[in-house]
């Protein structure tokens, strides 16, 4: 099974994915609107892929993956975000996120690329701090 966790400050987003997923039984969703929470549910579970946006408050998600990766998170990260590919992003990505994809488009292919990506990250992993 594929335990994913959806981060994201807009309650639509969340129920949208929560929704694409959760009928498929290769699926269990956590999902959460707060960085703090979802730090702390990525300490407690081992989650195969850790989808998140960007833009949140508290802190942005460039510090929220940098520390997950702190923390010992092994998790495939995926950011889907709205915010375009730019030196913020980059730094995103440098911190330890593993995709990107804009939120910008068609959201039915923005879940095919989702659910295209978790096939191929489908394997359990073993937090670093194991």
């Amino acid at each position: 099974m594929t335990k994913i966790l959806i981060v994201d400050d807009d309650a639509d987003i969340l129920d949208l994915l929560q929704l694409e997923f959760e009928d498929d039984p290769e699926y269990s969703v956590d999902t959460t609107k707060d960085v703090v929470k979802a730090l702390a549910l990525a300490r407690e579970h081992l989650y195969t892929t850790i989808i998140t946006d960007w833009r949140m408050p508290v802190m942005n998600g460039t510090k929220f993956i940098s520390a997950l990766r702190r923390q010992g998170c092994a998790s495939y990260i995926i950011i889907y975000s709205g915010k375009e590919l730019d030196q913020e992003m980059q730094k995103a990505i440098d911190a330890g996120a593993n995709y990107y994809i804009s939120r910008r488009g068609d959201p039915t292919r923005e879940f095919d690329e989702l659910k295209e990506i978790l096939k191929k990250v489908s394997a359990p992993v073993q937090n670093i701090a194991e």
